[in-house]
């Protein structure tokens, strides 16, 4: 039952307090990290920027979760509470909850407000390229697909590895994670992020599949689309750059009715009404009822294997 409770207090921990201060949380410590060691690659070609690239990030990844790893391990014979409690420290940054939906309330409240869209709030969503003309449905749309692949990135891939290799495993699922969003990306880091860009797709593939379920699921909760939320999700999953994103975008765009896009990139869904800024606090409640679902499952599962193995 040790799992169980280190989630329960990591779950308590995130709904009551939320996020770590900037300077504490070890996702920014993480970039900073990347920011600093990836710097060196620029110097060489690209097939040995793509081997400093690989070596950078299995160094990344072991200096955040061996200390974490060997840390439980040592508390764990010292003493039972301390071991559950430093272990619930360590797996709330893994997960993010609670900020999800303030950031969709903070947005939705703007537009309804139908004040301009704060310039520092643009940057929360990566709605457009080569341009600086976001317009409301750019937000509405760009808001609900952010709900949507963060449900997976930041709910369900940390603890479908929690399940099966503790905190160390949600721990390098999202150190993994981060070295996508600041390297994995084509650009200047086309060669030095290659690996990292793979190795999250990879960590990613299952973790996105069952957040598009369990989305579609909500969505049968909820009294939303039910139906066409699964035949959007498995018609229109692909039509994201990436393997992982369209399968909870595409399930969040059944279940709304709507029509979600990043503008001249891709168009996922099927629009039987307009974007509008209630579709936000929607597409949080998916969030809140699909996550909830999934954490249910996370426990029920962790329990059942701790009686099973006596």
């Amino acid at each position: 039952m040790d799992l169980v409770l280190i989630l329960l207090l990591a779950l308590l921990s995130d709904l009551t307090v939320g996020e770590y201060p900037v300077g504490l949380h070890p996702t920014v410590w993480a970039g900073r990290v990347t920011g600093f060691l990836i710097k060196p690659g620029f110097r060489w070609p690209a097939g040995f920027q793509f081997v400093y690239g690989l070596f950078i990030s299995l160094a990344i990844i072991a200096l955040f979760t061996l200390p974490a790893w060997l840390l439980l391990d040592w508390l764990k014979g010292i003493n039972y509470w301390l071991y559950i409690v430093t272990g619930a420290v360590l797996l709330k940054p893994t997960f993010c909850l609670k900020q999800q939906w303030q950031v969709a309330e903070k947005t939705q409240a703007v537009l309804e407000k139908g004040a301009q869209v704060p310039l520092g709030m643009k940057g929360l969503f990566d709605t457009i390229s080569h341009s600086d003309a976001v317009t409301r449905n750019d937000i509405i749309s760009s808001s609900v697909r952010s709900i949507a692949e963060n449900a997976s990135d930041f709910v369900t891939a940390p603890l479908f590895f929690y399940i099966f290799l503790g905190v160390p495993g949600a721990i390098a699922y999202r150190v993994i994670n981060t070295l996508d969003n600041m390297i994995g990306y084509r650009g200047k880091y086309e060669y030095l992020g290659k690996f990292a860009a793979v190795l999250d797709d990879l960590a990613s593939f299952v973790p996105a599949r069952i957040t598009g379920l369990f989305i579609v699921i909500a969505a049968r909760l909820r009294g939303f689309g039910f139906g066409q939320a699964w035949r959007t999700m498995l018609s229109d999953h692909d039509k994201t750059p990436g393997p992982n994103g369209g399968w909870p975008m595409a399930a969040a765009a059944g279940a709304l009715g709507v029509k979600l896009y990043k503008a001249g990139h891709y168009e996922i869904g099927q629009s039987t009404r307009d974007l509008t800024p209630g579709n936000i606090s929607e597409a949080a409640g998916l969030f809140r009822v699909s996550m909830t679902v999934w954490i249910i499952t996370a426990a029920s599962t962790l329990t059942l294997v701790s009686l099973m193995r006596g």
